[in-house]
């Protein structure tokens, strides 16, 4: 069966929330520092090559999304979503591991790609991706695991009514093992209004806040209304019986941008800085409606206290740090930036960090080539908070 584009989706279902009008989005009031967007995605490689200097660019009939990447003992992983079959739809999630080479066109330098984790046919989370990992300790099943994988899947062949999962390993490359047979966070027709269309619970961020089993599953939440962000915190110590928190809303005052009536929080990535108390996200902004594919054209980078996640009171809110457009990258030759994640260390943490680095998607309009989905790729820059 065919399997659809999890991100095309997203936001072509975000077009028929009942929110009013989405604006278009205007150019970027902040540049992205000195060299916003880096060099071209994948350095000089192609994707197949066994070694790929700089991120990896897909190969031709692939595409790459929902990024998630973090360094743990001078090594990176990168997880990400791809498909499996050329010119096809038929999403599963990969890694690739990357060491850092010394040298004149070198850098971080990503191995070959191999899948981590496929939907399960029939099952729950059939049509699958955007994965976010951490370590941790972890028991299942009598085995101790010390890595930890939230995805999302469904389902519906429309590739709506999303929920979250969870798989385990003892390394980032695998093997990956599903933990139970349903989701850790399930779609609930209940409270989404038109569970028809629906997206429900996608994009999972994970946290280690901890560093042992002390989990911070954000995610966000699409209904009628809009696309949210949400949190559950979870002992993970025993996922044969989790012990999760009650469901949390992100604040959504302050410094959230998006061209909405309500301001929305799609598509986000969470980094926390114990050091400092503080939570930082990136988000899309919303989609653009005018063109295909209907994917954001940009995203910005907030800061929040660690202590207003937990109160309903409204405090200062979000911080907006800055903001990036298409404008931004390269020659400006792409119009759609979206899916941003930021990098952290393997518990999900950005300790005293005075900066970080963004990497984000960017993709062709349909203007532009027929296949525009499978012109999706990565893109990194750097910036500084202050």
């Amino acid at each position: 069966m065919k399997k659809k584009n999890l991100l095309a989706i997203f936001y072509a279902l975000a077009m028929s929330i009942a929110i009013g009008t989405m604006a278009a989005c205007a150019p970027s009031d902040g540049p992205g520092g000195e060299n916003p967007g880096g060099e071209n995605p994948g350095g000089e490689n192609p994707g197949g090559e066994t070694t790929v200097y700089g991120l990896p660019v897909a190969e031709r009939g692939h595409y790459i999304n929902n990024s998630d990447l973090f360094e743990d003992d001078g090594t990176r992983w990168l997880f990400y979503t791809t498909n499996e079959t050329s010119g096809e739809e038929d999403n599963v999630i990969a890694v690739r591991k990357a060491v850092f080479e010394e040298g004149a066109d070198k850098g971080w330098a990503y191995g070959e790609e191999t899948i981590a984790l496929r939907g399960g046919d029939g099952s729950w989370d059939e049509y699958i991706g955007s994965a976010s990992v951490v370590k941790g300790s972890f028991e299942y099943g009598d085995t101790e695991y010390g890595w930890l994988m939230a995805y999302c899947g469904t389902s519906q062949a429309g590739e709506t009514q999303f929920s979250i999962g969870l798989a385990v390993a003892q390394s980032p490359d695998g093997a990956w093992t599903k933990v139970g047979t349903q989701p850790i966070i399930a779609f609930d027709e209940a409270n989404t209004g038109s569970a028809a269309t629906a997206v429900g619970n996608y994009a999972p961020s994970l946290v280690n806040y901890d560093k042992e089993s002390g989990i911070r599953l954000f995610y966000t939440f699409a209904d009628s209304y809009g696309h949210f962000a949400k949190f559950v915190d979870i002992d993970a110590s025993d996922l044969d019986a989790p012990v999760l928190s009650g469901e949390a809303m992100v604040p959504n005052n302050g410094e959230i941008a998006g061209g909405d009536t309500v301001a929305m929080f799609p598509n986000a990535d969470f980094a926390y800085d114990a050091t400092g108390g503080t939570f930082y996200a990136v988000k899309d902004y919303s989609p653009t409606p005018s063109q295909a594919p209907a994917f954001a054209r940009r995203i910005q980078l907030l800061s929040i206290a660690e202590e207003e996640l937990y109160t309903t009171d409204l405090g200062e809110g979000w911080a907006g740090i800055r903001t990036w457009d298409n404008t931004d990258t390269p020659d400006g030759m792409y119009e759609r930036l979206y899916g941003a994640c930021i990098v952290s260390d393997a518990y999900g943490h950005t300790d005293g960090a005075s900066g970080a680095e963004i990497i984000y998607n960017v993709c062709m309009l349909e203007a532009d080539t027929d296949d525009y989905l499978f012109t999706q790729n990565l893109m990194t820059f750097e910036i500084d908070y202050q």
